[in-house]
């Protein structure tokens, strides 16, 4: 690694992560395990942050990225130095606990796990990360001294900076106690004491602070108390877990740290996992998974209801909501067939309410697209990237819904005072719809198919394929509550640019849903990260 070309400031930040003293920057005691080895390069951790990172977090970590205000709640801003997820008593995250961060995700929110990325990679994305914060601070802090006419040199900055991120003792979670009667019994009175005013007596978050909105993070953003109920834990549902979010809090947030003894703290971390329901926590988690394609001997079915499905291995995804909520499609089931001349997935997920109507300004139709990569290492899981595409299958109940008789305003109100002009001029009813007359292909008069062929290469590019059409075809059903849809295309190109797909190949599959019934449209939708796809042969 060339340290010359770093800069003062990341020079100064290495020299803080790397104290040959006897009192280490990572707290009492000798460095943690993990860094025996040579320094991570700070220099890879800044190509994979601005290739995973940036999108949301900002060039600078400001949480300022291009996709930022798609985010609920919004992406970290590390020049705050705080971070939610720590082990230590002064609040101060260890590596490990950024490292912890970005293997496993943050379910509650739309941070993505990058438990696939090699461990010197996430060793030096940390690095990158912690400069990041440290560089913030420091400009936070001159440009404070400025505003308040007071003189604050870089370099007295830094070093105040620096003291301040040496992460302190780590917090001595315990043994786990046995959730028995008396164990139960003292948790949940301290948990009346000390949670319940946010968290709500029943641990679903129903209490009046949470619900009116007022819980607010120190940057002023709104937060809100967890459901404990429903298992989203950001930091995990484990006893160590748990007591570490007890003790520690979530700095920034409105959950605040704790002074109960360790006999308390542990009681009460036995009530709280007491009330997540068995199997919520691996339900929500987001872990890069395969989904195999059995080759059958017949054509590939295109009916949900097809019994042919059954060959096939299901596969539970994980989705997350952009802009979180705690009523949400939690996942799909996801099988995959191919007959090695056409390939079809089988989607499945529960959406209590049937929402396929588009006519109304305030009508948005339930919907799930798929999206495909043969990269090696595919782009961000979020539309690709420049001269990277991905390719897109987006299906509309909707659209599905006008392929049997294309509807227009007078199938949701019939009773409404007609035009006698355009129905005398039927001829002119297509010229009259401006969007159909220049060949806007949402505004088709017929639609032949409940599927969409696109193509992205990052933020705001997504569109139809240019040239010849698609082979993507959906049909898709909605029974007791429950959608089912089946997508299929040729395994070879039907386009310029569609990636081709052959028997043997290991490709990348990602989702994404749509819930009408909560107004979800473009950005403000459930999404997966890559999933391995691999057709046998």
């Amino acid at each position: 690694m060339n340290v010359t070309s770093l800069g003062k400031a990341s020079v100064a930040l290495l020299a803080v992560l790397a104290l040959p003293l006897g009192i280490s920057a990572f707290g009492p005691g000798s460095a943690p395990a993990e860094m025996a080895n040579p320094l991570p390069d700070i220099e890879r951790g800044r190509t994979l942050y601005d290739r995973h990172c940036a999108v949301c977090h900002g060039a600078t970590g400001r949480a300022d990225g291009q996709a930022a205000y798609l985010l609920h709640p919004p992406a970290r801003d590390f020049a705050s130095g705080k971070f939610r997820l720590v082990s230590t008593q002064n609040g101060v995250p260890t590596p490990a606990d950024l490292i912890a961060t970005m293997r496993r995700g943050m379910p509650g929110s739309a941070m993505p796990p990058w438990e696939w990325l090699a461990e010197e990679d996430l060793k030096s994305l940390e690095l990158y990360v912690r400069h990041l914060s440290v560089e913030g601070q420091v400009a936070n802090l001159v440009r404070w001294a400025e505003e308040e006419d007071d003189e604050l040199p870089e370099a007295e900055a830094r070093a105040i900076v620096d003291k301040r991120m040496v992460p302190g003792p780590l917090i001595d979670v315990g043994a786990p106690r046995t959730p028995d009667p008396v164990t139960i019994h003292e948790g949940r009175r301290l948990y009346l004491q000390t949670c319940a005013s946010c968290h709500g007596e029943d641990g679903t978050g129903n209490a009046p602070v949470n619900l009116s909105g007022e819980l607010r993070n120190e940057d002023g953003t709104p937060n809100t108390a967890r459901d404990f109920t429903i298992g989203v834990l950001k930091g995990g549902a484990t006893h160590e877990e748990i007591v570490r979010r007890i003790v520690a809090g979530l700095p920034g947030s409105p959950m605040p740290s704790t002074e109960l003894q360790p006999e308390e703290v542990s009681a009460l971390a036995t009530y709280v996992l007491s009330l997540v329901k068995p199997g919520a926590q691996e339900r929500v988690l987001q872990r890069r998974r395969t989904v195999p394609v059995t080759r059958v001997a017949g054509n590939v079915p295109t009916d949900p209801a097809d019994p042919a499905w059954a060959q096939a291995e299901g596969v539970w995804v994980a989705l997350m909501p952009l802009w979180w909520r705690n009523d949400r499609v939690e996942g799909v089931v996801t099988r995959a067939l191919h007959d090695g001349r056409t390939i079809a997935f089988h989607l499945s997920w529960r959406d209590p309410t049937r929402d396929d109507d588009l006519l109304g300004p305030t009508s948005f139709s339930d919907a799930a697209a798929i999206e495909v990569s043969v990269e090696r290492d595919p782009p961000l899981f979020a539309m690709g990237a420049t001269d990277r595409p991905v390719d897109i299958a987006l299906w509309r109940a909707a659209w599905e819904r006008d392929t049997a008789l294309a509807r227009d305003v007078r199938d949701r109100w019939p009773n409404m005072v007609d035009d006698p002009f355009l129905s005398a001029a039927a001829d002119l009813v297509d010229e009259s719809i401006t969007a159909r007359a220049v060949g806007n292909p949402q505004a088709l008069a017929a639609r032949p198919e409940g599927a969409e062929a696109l193509m992205a290469q990052g933020l705001g590019t997504v569109g139809p394929r240019s040239g010849e059409p698609s082979s993507w075809t959906a049909h898709g059903t909605w029974t007791d509550g429950y959608w089912d849809v089946v997508y299929s295309r040729a395994m070879d190109a039907a386009t310029t640019g569609e990636p081709a797909l052959s028997p043997g190949l290991s490709a990348f599959l990602a989702f994404a849903v749509w819930d009408g019934e909560f107004g979800d449209r473009n950005g403000q939708k459930s999404v997966s990260v890559w999933h391995r796809l691999q057709l046998a042969p």
